[in-house]
């Protein structure tokens, strides 16, 4: 199969159009025209996953994360990213990324988060309407089968989504009770507000900051309608989307191409000193 093909496909599954403004998804480097048969996923295109990718013999890497955050005009291989297009090109691999419309997207990043922690019925928290008779936008917002503490659901969430050294951190009443539950993989912080409008008991994110996580925590308090937080790593939130995506890309392409995952975490904390 042309990988013309195979990106037709994954933007199929996952539109470009759902993406943030800023945002640049797509296909960052190859050749259309060349033969697909291997498909690597990684969360991120780091010189590790790109040797894992070229090891394995991919023809096409698909990351979460983009190669280039910002323009940029020169990739030398002393520069990070210029070793990964140069490790990729030379080995035949293309690049392709799916950054915030897989966020958005049915059975993306936010779904997937969903299905890790049993959260039933989720929908968009800022909804963009629907493909195929989906609800596609950013974010999830759910139910819990049954109502936990806020202690026992961070504790739900460290045992089933991917370890990394952070683990969960949780912010509120530990002994509240949690049943609607908002999520927003990746950095989430800036739907604190959101979360706390749609009357969501919990909110699960990555990389809150000390004064908006202050703020969120104030404003739940003043409104007499206690809001938890659920801290994990950037990692934890967003790989859990492989669950889906390996399936996924693989039946919308007619069984025709072999996937798998990077086994490399990307995460890139190591150690915490209490």
């Amino acid at each position: 199969m042309k990988l013309k093909k195979v990106v037709e496909g994954l933007e199929e599954l996952y539109p470009l159009f759902l993406k943030e403004e800023w945002d640049f998804p797509g296909l960052v480097l190859g050749d259309e025209e060349k033969e697909c048969k291997k498909i690597f996923f990684a969360l991120d295109p780091t010189e590790k996953t790109a040797i894992e990718a070229k090891d394995w013999g991919a023809d096409l890497m698909v990351t979460h994360h983009p190669l280039f955050f910002k323009a940029v005009h020169l990739i030398p291989s002393s520069n990070p990213h210029g070793r990964v297009a140069s490790t990729l090109l030379s080995s035949g691999c293309a690049l392709w990324v799916g950054h915030t419309n897989v966020d958005a997207s049915f059975r993306g990043t936010n779904e997937a988060l969903c299905a890790r922690l049993g959260i039933l019925d989720p929908e968009p928290m800022e909804p963009l309407g629907e493909i195929s008779g989906h609800p596609v936008g950013m974010g999830r917002i759910g139910e819990l089968k049954e109502a936990v503490s806020l202690e026992e659901f961070a504790s739900f969430c460290q045992e089933k989504l991917p370890r990394a050294v952070q683990g969960s951190k949780m912010a509120g009443d530990p002994k509240m009770k949690v049943k609607r539950v908002a999520v927003m993989s990746g950095a989430g912080d800036s739907f604190l507000d959101k979360a706390l409008e749609l009357g969501a008991d919990a909110f699960l994110t990555s990389d809150l900051r000390h004064h908006p996580s202050l703020d969120a925590i104030g404003k739940a308090s003043a409104l007499q309608r206690p809001m938890g937080l659920v801290d994990v790593s950037h990692f934890s939130s967003e790989s859990p989307w492989f669950d889906f995506a390996l399936q996924d890309v693989k039946n919308k392409l007619g069984g025709k191409v072999e996937c798998r995952p990077s086994r490399i975490c990307t995460d890139p904390w190591r150690e915490i000193f209490i």
